[in-house]
């Protein structure tokens, strides 16, 4: 059987990568190294149409990368939509020969674009941003804990530990600004961003880090891309019904962040915010269209390479 303009699935665990068709296991390989470069020179042989394989929390970047080194096109998919279109599809039974199958299926229905691996710089960055972010939910739940203790020693010892993890959260800041300062097209988008108020330097990190996109494409397509782009959800009973879905988990999240700094200190964005809480919205809603509207004017000072203003051209 050849595989030459076929969809290959690939199934990842930390031992084994299932290899398949659309109807057909191909191969079963040790996750190493060696196995995992013969295997994109055999599928680069194959003049195969494209490889996916789900995101696994990282176990799924090695692969990756040998595919992308021999340039077989790859793609990362969501593990969630992939098991409901199995269901969609009548397959309840679940191993690693049938999520193989499976995903080449995916591939062949969805025709998804191939994922472009973060280089090592943008990998560092990622990964400082998100050590970070632990650290001030750890910060978070201890602080919350410590007004509950009664023991005067106990509750010394718990805040002595909130302040070393402060301190660690602002000395990881100052690494996380000194890395994007190595590179100089790092530099100017980092500097750009925080000039719009409401955009620190954790805000303009992750969006350097998670969407490298930003500032080449359009209004509807960032906004779709960050998950803030309203679509359609209407009912029978319920008309006119908008909702948000999909999208970038990170950059959603510090897009809020900077929107509940913006909805008082950002003129565009406060005045926003209010007109639509004026007309009744909720504080959800008025949320999610400021994180829109901020997202979308930084898209357009990248496009420009301008600086913030009330009015960015």
């Amino acid at each position: 059987m050849t595989t030459l303009g076929a969809w290959i699935g690939v199934d990842v665990s930390k031992k084994f990568l299932d290899v398949a068709t659309t109807t057909k296991a191909l191969a079963r390989v040790a996750n190493e190294e060696g196995e995992r470069r013969a295997l994109a020179l055999r599928l680069k042989s194959e003049g195969v149409r494209g490889v996916i394989v789900e995101a696994t929390g990282g176990l799924e970047r090695a692969i990756l990368e040998a595919l992308a080194a021999e340039g077989v096109a790859a793609s990362i998919v969501n593990p969630a939509r992939v098991r409901k279109f199995a269901e969609g599809t009548g397959q309840l039974a679940k191993t690693d020969r049938l999520d193989a199958e499976i995903l080449a299926r995916y591939g062949e229905y969805m025709r998804p674009a191939p994922t472009v691996l973060a280089d090592a710089h943008r990998q560092n960055l990622r990964e400082l941003i998100g050590y970070r972010a632990q650290i001030v939910q750890e910060i978070t739940a201890r602080s919350a804990q410590v007004r509950g203790y009664l023991a005067p020693d106990l509750k010394a010892r718990a805040q002595a530990a909130i302040a070393s993890l402060r301190a660690e959260s602002k000395a990881l800041e100052k690494e996380i600004v000194s890395l994007i300062r190595l590179r100089e097209d790092m530099r100017v988008v980092f500097k750009r961003l925080t000039t719009m108020p409401g955009v620190g330097v954790i805000v303009a990190a992750s969006l350097i880090a998670e969407m490298p996109e930003i500032g080449s494409l359009s209004r509807t397509k960032i906004a779709a891309l960050a998950g803030v782009a309203p679509f359609p959800k209407d009912t029978a009973e319920r008309k006119g019904y908008r909702a948000i879905r999909g999208g970038r988990a990170d950059v959603r999240q510090a897009l809020y962040n900077a929107a509940r700094v913006a909805i008082r200190h950002n003129p565009p964005a406060k005045a926003l915010y209010e007109r639509l809480r004026a007309k009744g919205k909720s504080h959800k809603v008025a949320m999610v269209a400021v994180m829109r509207k901020l997202l979308t004017i930084l898209n357009a000072m990248l496009k420009s390479s301008s600086d913030w203003a009330c009015k960015p051209a």
